[in-house]
């Protein structure tokens, strides 16, 4: 796939102003400080703003609560203390308008359905007509180069052929904003470098807010313009780190000073909160 222009978003998206994501002082406890042990803090008093057509990563030691985050913004799960806003907005309302998709590390999809019939899917939920929803599934699949794959079925692909058709499928409906929980986190190497820069293209075309979560500092350096970096439980944020590497981005960033540098940035503020936690 090659790097493309991002095309123009929805009026609804234009007429947006202000943030994209904006959390303040959110903190997440699983459980009733009643109950034996009492609660488990996975948040504490996290705020951030992102801005539309960001993309932004979330990196930070296991269970320092990235995927709790990303599914409060989600209205997966419903925050203890503070404010979510997505795009001026609660999380359940942005949901119910549709305005965001979400890719898990699983693809998920349905066996017994080809690949377009799942591309489809949210659509026939939305009751979008027939001719209009396989073309635009048929798009999708172009853009995230599995055309000639659209009668296939899920067991039929690879595991990164089939996060590619979840993606598309996230995409469908045109979601202001895509939520990524280490979707590439359980594929090989190089598939997964193929992917980030095939993930770049879709961003560029598509100029979706991306929020994504990720164990990889070299993941998180090569797609981020921000890196946010967490502590351990409870999850705090740390810091935030601008990823100032030019785009589009392919091959050659990953053999920049300044790739490796960031990288090097990122592991010092991932060894500092350990050593301070511990």
């Amino acid at each position: 796939m090659t790097a493309t222009t991002r095309t123009e978003l929805p009026a609804t998206a234009q007429a947006q102003s202000g943030a994209a994501i904006s959390l303040q002082g959110v903190s997440m406890v699983f459980g009733a400080p009643d109950q034996p042990g009492g609660g488990v803090r996975a948040l504490q008093q996290v705020s951030l703003e992102v801005q539309p057509r960001e993309f932004v990563s979330l990196i930070g030691p296991s269970g320092c609560g990235k995927s709790t985050l990303l599914r409060l913004i989600g209205d997966l799960l419903s925050p203890t203390e503070g404010t979510i806003l997505v795009n001026g907005k609660s999380p359940r309302q942005a949901r119910l308008s549709r305005e965001y998709g979400i890719v898990f590390q699983q693809p998920v999809l349905y066996d017994w359905r080809t690949v377009i019939q799942n591309v489809q899917l949210p659509l026939e939920v939305m009751k979008v007509p027939r001719a209009e929803r396989e073309e635009r599934a048929r798009q999708l699949l172009r853009l995230v180069g599995l055309a000639e794959f659209a009668q296939r079925y899920p067991w039929e692909l690879s595991g990164g052929m089939q996060q590619r058709v979840s993606i598309a499928r996230a995409l469908s409906f045109r979601p202001l904003l895509l939520l990524m929980d280490e979707p590439f986190g359980a594929l090989d190497e190089m598939t997964r470098e193929r992917l980030n820069r095939e993930l770049l293209d879709i961003w560029a075309e598509t100029g979706t807010t991306v929020v994504f979560v990720t164990h990889s500092i070299a993941e998180a350096v090569f797609l981020s313009d921000r890196v946010v970096v967490m502590s351990p439980r409870p999850g705090r944020i740390e810091t935030v780190i601008p990823v100032d590497l030019p785009r589009p981005r392919g091959p050659e960033t990953r053999e920049l000073p300044r790739f490796f540098a960031l990288i090097a940035e990122i592991r010092h503020n991932l060894r500092e909160v350990e050593h301070h936690e511990g």
